[in-house]
């Protein structure tokens, strides 16, 4: 097996499913066997190149996954935090598909550990009418932002979840955002264009490899 995307892991079935729909996908794309596994795994496939599937620095990437990897011989690469700026591009890309005179709020998981992709969102902002920035877990939170919009009149609004998969994050995302004119935007790995980036993150990998 040549790649390994490696997600956190979930007791929501859409989770695992998705992921496994996303590694079918670029293996489709590539043209090689590309795999998935889950941090809750007591081993991968010794040889592999893994790549996280985590938009944070946190503790899965710096601590849970090092780990697994070291246990399993494997080729550990740098997580999609690393490529905030790729995952910003392809948010905004879908939020302006239509029109850039949209009103939209990209929704984090949090603030904390996710600076790097905050800071993505601010350089390739597209010049939309608004955008603002909430997250689940913090302040300002995506609740919050959007009753301050409700108050001041701004409607409609799309609501990009920056997050990889439906699941219970998502489900908690869409508690907070409930109201008329609120438009939300399909999860990071449901949107056009997701699995040609991780399959472009894999062929660096090669021709990274090819060169040394």
């Amino acid at each position: 097996m040549s790649f390994i995307l490696l997600a956190h892991g979930s007791s929501d079935a859409r989770h695992a499913s998705e992921v496994r729909e996303l590694a079918e996908n670029v293996s489709g794309l590539l043209g090689e066997e590309v795999g998935c596994a889950f941090l809750s795994d007591d081993s991968l496939t010794e040889g592999a190149r893994v790549l996280p599937l985590f938009l944070g620095h946190g503790r899965h990437g710096s601590v849970d996954a090092p780990a697994l990897a070291e246990k399993s011989g494997v080729i550990l690469l740098p997580s999609l935090a690393a490529h905030a700026d790729a995952v910003a591009e392809l948010a905004y890309d879908r939020v302006t598909a239509e029109t850039r005179r949209v009103k939209v709020l990209f929704g984090l998981y949090r603030f904390s550990g996710f600076e790097a992709l905050y800071a993505a969102l601010h350089e390739h902002n597209k010049h939309c009418t608004l955008v603002a920035h909430g997250a689940l877990h913090g302040e300002p939170s995506v609740a919050s932002v959007l009753d301050l919009w409700r108050e001041d009149g701004v409607s409609p609004v799309k609501l990009q979840p920056m997050l990889l998969f439906n699941g219970k994050s998502l489900d908690e995302m869409t508690a907070q955002a409930k109201g008329e004119d609120i438009e939300i935007l399909p999860v990071l790995s449901q949107s056009p264009g997701f699995p040609e980036l991780i399959s472009s993150l894999l062929e660096c990998c090669d021709l990274n490899e090819n060169k040394s």
